[in-house]
This record gives C-alpha cells, structure tokens and sequence, in this order.
C-alpha cells in the first residue's frame, strides 16, 4: 500500500558480501518515511537501506500524522528527505535511487520488475494482507483479485531463469520489491502447487531463500516488527 499511485530450499544458500560500505563508515542520506504498521511499499525500500548498510534514518508515521503531511512535505508515502531539505518520493523513484546507493544492479530490467511489482495486480497483495476491507481503498476483493495475481508468479519464476536472483549472482533494487511481493502473497495462501504449480513454487521458494539470507537482509529481517496490519486484517485478525 501507499499513499499513490510451499516449499522452503533444503539448505540455505551462503550468503554474499553488500556492496556498500557498513552505515557507521558512511554520512547520512536523510530520512526515510512510511506508515507503522503496514507491511507494504516501505518494506522494501527498507531492504534496499539494509542490504547496503546505508546510512538512513528510518521514520514510521501514523494516519493522523500523516493527514497532517500529506500536500504539504509530500502527496505521497513512501518520501525521502535529504540532508539538504530535499523532498522526493515516488515508490520506483525512491528504489531506484536507495539501489544506486547500495551497489545494486540498477539497470532496465530491474526498472521493468519494479513497475511490476509495484503495479496492480501483484502490489495489491497488500491491501489484501494489511487492511480489514481491501475494497474500501479501491482494491477488489480477495476471490476477484487471486486469479489475476498468479500469472504474476508465474512470470516471475520465468523471469528468474537460472537464479539465484533475477539479475544473476547479485541481486537488484527490484527484487526487494519482489521479495516482499512474494512474502505477502504466502500468508494469503497463494504460492502453493495447485495455484502455480510445483514448478514455479521451487523457483520461487528458492529465490526466496536465498534473498532473505543476505547479509544486512537477514539482520533487517530478524528484527522487523512480528505484527502487522490494521486490526481485523489477514495480518492482524484477532487484534
């Protein structure tokens, strides 16, 4: 959401080295904001900061501040703002630009899987997971919205090719954006073999694997809030 527009592998893969320097030898980059408490488009722009040890605050924001924000720092969540004051947001923007930073592969691929995974129907995983009534924010609902979001997962297990990441041996920007797409859809119940096949869930379970064991990712991972989503959502039903 935001505010604009299986199986699991045998053995986890070994892990490889970020390219970017570790945020304590690195200035600061400004400020990233989102909403608390949704696991949608901040999330992986947070993994993008992770994996690159970059230098970022992280800054969570509820509805009410965010009524008091919107039109006048920015129209849109998630935004970036600079050590200079700068404002700037736009999800693919803003990922783009976190992946540059954090060595990356940031190339037109990586801009082609990031619309898509930011895009309808696979972004609308998150209304689906994070809020109680998915329509009242303009997305379908669940039964409407499943049969479209599949062919997505079946392409990106195409797209994946050889592995381990979309980009080859080293992951791109895109593909936290992926990654989260992937991790909202499993707790709806739709990356199993009888939706995708046994196939496309291997390949997809295996990206998977292998994305959430990179270094700066495994640690952001291990410390990201366990409960998400509105009160009485597929997250949270029993708030």
């Amino acid at each position: 959401m935001g505010c604009t527009g299986s199986k699991t592998p045998a053995a986890e893969p070994k892990a490889t080295a970020p390219a970017a320097a570790p945020a304590a030898e690195s200035p600061s980059i400004g400020t990233l904001t989102y909403f608390a408490g949704l696991k949608s488009r901040g999330e992986p722009t947070q993994l993008c900061i992770a994996y690159g040890g970059l230098n970022m605050t992280v800054e969570l924001i509820d509805f009410d501040e965010w009524g008091k924000r919107k039109g006048v720092i920015s129209p849109f969540l998630p935004y970036i703002t600079e050590p200079d004051g700068k404002v700037f947001g736009e999800t693919e923007v803003i990922m783009k630009w976190l992946g540059e930073k954090a060595g990356m592969v940031a190339d037109e691929k990586q801009e082609e899987l990031c619309k898509i995974a930011n895009g309808a129907p696979i972004q609308i995983a998150d209304p689906q997971y994070n809020i109680p009534d998915p329509t009242a924010f303009g997305a379908p609902t669940y039964d409407d919205w499943l049969p479209t979001a599949l062919p997505v997962l079946k392409d990106y297990a195409e797209k994946l090719g050889d592995g381990p990441f979309f980009a080859g041996e080293k992951p791109g920007y895109a593909e936290c954006f992926v990654w989260h797409n992937i991790d909202n859809c499993m707790p709806l119940g739709i990356v199993t073999a009888d939706n995708l096949g046994e196939d496309v869930v291997t390949k997809l379970m295996a990206f998977y694997g292998a994305f959430k064991v990179l270094p700066g990712i495994s640690d952001y991972l291990a410390k990201r809030p366990t409960t998400w989503g509105m009160p009485g959502s597929k997250a949270n039903p029993t708030a």
